[in-house]
């Protein structure tokens, strides 16, 4: 097999994907097609098809709604995240009051504080991790604030009611 049919195979391999090709490798596949009336007839018939298909045109940008699915399902588990964290408070609430006794209020605060610290702090930090993975920085925030203000403030509010 000499040069002049390498060329040939090489040239009929490259014409479909011409525009993609190197300036000199597209070069030698252009002059090859000029000498070459086999090659020039694929030439001719590979921009024939690239003619006939369509370019639509994007002129105005079309607004891609998010899947239904998707929505609902960020929003059950936002609900999920926010049902876990008012279970284990109820928990810690519930198991804290057993103990009531009216004549020792500050057991039942004492109870409670370590219940939170016990169960809603860890359970806390798992739930704010989730959601720094996968929600926006607005809920990490929203989430990060109302778990501060259960673990640090919401047992000098029980206060106010003995």
């Amino acid at each position: 097999m000499d040069d002049n049919e390498k060329i040939h195979l090489l040239s009929q391999e490259l014409i479909p994907v011409i525009d993609d090709l190197d300036e000199k490798p597209k070069q030698i596949v252009l002059e090859h097609i000029e000498a070459c009336d086999e090659c020039k007839n694929l030439y001719t018939e590979m921009m024939d098809v690239d003619k006939e298909i369509p370019e639509h045109a994007y002129d105005k940008e079309v607004e891609i709604k998010p899947l239904k699915k998707l929505v609902q399902f960020n929003k059950g588990l936002k609900l999920l995240l926010i049902a876990v964290r008012a279970i284990i408070l109820f928990y810690v609430t519930y198991s804290s009051f057993q103990f009531y006794d009216l004549e020792s209020p500050g057991v039942v605060l004492q109870n409670f504080q370590g219940g939170i610290l016990l169960f809603y702090f860890p359970a806390a930090v798992f739930l704010l991790v989730f959601t720094f993975t996968f929600f926006n920085k607005k809920w990490l925030w929203i989430s990060l604030t109302a778990d501060a203000i259960i673990i640090f403030l919401f047992g000098n509010m029980l206060q106010f009611f003995f």
